[in-house]
């Protein structure tokens, strides 16, 4: 009965962050609503803008539901699951692309305070998109260290010591958004919050992968899939300067980025070990 109500409210916890997430998003594009379609009138490609960046939409949806339906499946749901932590990161990476769509589309007819608020709120769910997949990788760094610091082997202490280094490291990066003071300083600062994160995240999947570490998901195509993610981030500059900000750009990078996520939920599928836990 315990394990019945925890998971009732995992649900209606879900539920309450999906709703909150949906009329956030609703608010957002109805009160700017003429703005969106005059800025489409004027915007070359507006329209394909929209169709594959709600096609990036559509597919991390699906990588969504699928984690946390495969996480209620488990006879007992925790919240260090590999499952919920990955479904965390879709989940939010799927409302970042709500904001990316909509600063896509109206960016040119906002003035800069505006539009350097956007970019903060953007970067913002970028660190806590990446926040469950460092937690995640504690795991597997820690595991190779329980040999030397035999306190590790406390799966208490380990908890409370994974999530305090990640409230260090969320707290860190958002001073520092919070503190940039234009808009350029601000975009500046991504490569040095995404790219090592991404990276220490290819590295936890690759170690994974070779001490045999999260069955439930195939470590060894998620390293290539957030490898491919990562090169895409660090390509993202260069193709901007070659394409310019153009709804081509967008189009391209987007299209780069559903392939790339088709590869990592290939990595993520497994019929097998429903019921193992991290």
């Amino acid at each position: 009965m315990a394990t019945l109500n925890k998971k009732r409210q995992y649900k209606y916890g879900l539920l309450l962050s999906v709703i909150i997430g949906i009329i956030s998003v609703f608010l957002l594009y109805s009160i700017n609503y003429s703005r969106i379609i005059t800025a489409l009138v004027s915007y070359e490609g507006g329209l394909q803008v929209i169709l594959v960046v709600s096609l990036r939409i559509l597919v991390l949806l699906v990588i969504t539901i699928y984690l946390f339906n495969k996480w209620f499946k488990q006879e007992a749901q925790y919240l260090t699951d590999i499952p919920f932590l990955l479904g965390l990161f879709f989940m939010l990476l799927t409302y970042g692309k709500f904001l990316d769509l909509f600063t896509n589309l109206i960016y040119l007819t906002l003035n800069d305070d505006i539009n350097l608020l956007l970019l903060k709120l953007r970067y913002f769910l970028i660190i806590f998109e990446v926040a469950p997949l460092i937690y995640l990788g504690f795991e597997v760094i820690f595991f190779r260290l329980e040999d030397k610091f035999t306190k590790l082997k406390d799966k208490k202490f380990m908890d409370t010591f994974r999530t305090r280094l990640i409230l260090l490291i969320v707290g860190v990066e958002s001073v520092v958004i919070i503190l940039g003071p234009s808009f350029r300083i601000v975009a500046l600062m991504l490569p040095f919050i995404l790219i090592p994160s991404l990276a220490g995240i290819v590295y936890i999947f690759y170690l994974a992968y070779r001490l045999n570490r999260l069955n439930m998901v195939k470590p060894k195509i998620l390293t290539i899939g957030f490898l491919l993610y990562m090169i895409s981030n660090i390509f993202r500059p260069l193709m901007q300067n070659i394409l310019g900000e153009t709804a081509t750009y967008v189009i391209v990078v987007e299209i780069v980025d559903i392939c790339i996520f088709l590869v990592i939920f290939l990595g993520l599928y497994k019929k097998n070990h429903l019921r193992e836990l991290i």
